[in-house]
């Protein structure tokens, strides 16, 4: 092809048509630029249809993450509840006329639970990757803005959390809480070593030393847990927003 054109110009040369060669020359020039310009349309096009597929997985990838997410804050919200419900129990009888030093070793033996379950875990697999690899540019500002807020609020629980679950825990550890629990939905149950050594333990306490340490453990468990639990409610409450925003770009 490329022979065939170059053979008619040289006939128009030789001819002395330098008119028709120019013209020729430059018909050829704009084919080529033709060519060109189509070559790019088709890349572009084809470069545009991989983003939009790349886009369309990544949404539904988010939303399969979103999904776990919601099942597993609402079953660590309804854990946290169940807790403060128990701790409430425990403010209210504590804060009785009648309540005495019998009453918060009654608690604290055989029914306060002294764990708190830190795991933090999101399913955070595709946000990272999205923002590690870049291919968050793909999606249109609404999108991406929306993704990019999304990220803030998860970040933030997790910096909640883990900040007040370290103050809670390294206040149990500077009072040194050591507790011979029988509580019998406890594992410390089974671990501990009953007879007259464990009778003698809480027969020994220190009183001053007990009533403070309980009542301050008490009183940091509930406020840890309330706050992590609005925290979590709301988190829980974004992500549903999330997940109905997503849908609602695929119809």
């Amino acid at each position: 092809m490329i022979k065939f054109f170059r053979k008619i110009r040289q006939n128009f040369l030789s001819e002395g048509k330098t008119g028709k060669y120019l013209k020729y020359a430059f018909g050829e020039m704009a084919l080529v630029v033709i060519g060109i310009l189509i070559a790019l349309q088709i890349n572009n096009w084809n470069e545009n249809r991989k983003h939009n597929q790349s886009v369309k997985i990544a949404i539904q990838s988010l939303k399969n993450d979103l999904k776990k997410d919601t099942i597993q804050l609402n079953a660590d919200i309804q854990e946290i509840r169940n807790d403060l419900n128990k701790l409430t129990n425990f403010k209210i009888r504590l804060s009785s006329p009648n309540a005495n030093i019998d009453s918060l070793k009654q608690i604290a033996r055989y029914e306060y639970l002294p764990f708190f379950d830190p795991s933090n875990e999101l399913n955070r697999n595709t946000i990272i990757s999205l923002l590690s690899t870049g291919n968050i540019d793909y999606f249109n500002e609404n999108l991406k803005s929306k993704i990019l807020s999304f990220n803030s609020e998860q970040l933030k629980l997790l910096k909640i959390m883990d900040q007040n679950v370290s103050i809670f825990l390294g206040s149990q550890q500077a009072h040194g809480i050591v507790m011979q629990s029988e509580n019998p939905n406890s594992m410390m149950e089974s671990a501990v070593i009953k007879g007259p050594l464990l009778e003698k333990y809480w027969a020994n306490k220190d009183e001053k030393q007990f009533l403070e340490t309980m009542l301050s453990t008490l009183t940091g468990k509930i406020l840890m847990e309330q706050i992590v639990l609005l925290e979590k409610n709301d988190l829980l409450e974004k992500t549903y927003q999330m997940l109905v925003y997503l849908n609602d770009l695929e119809k």
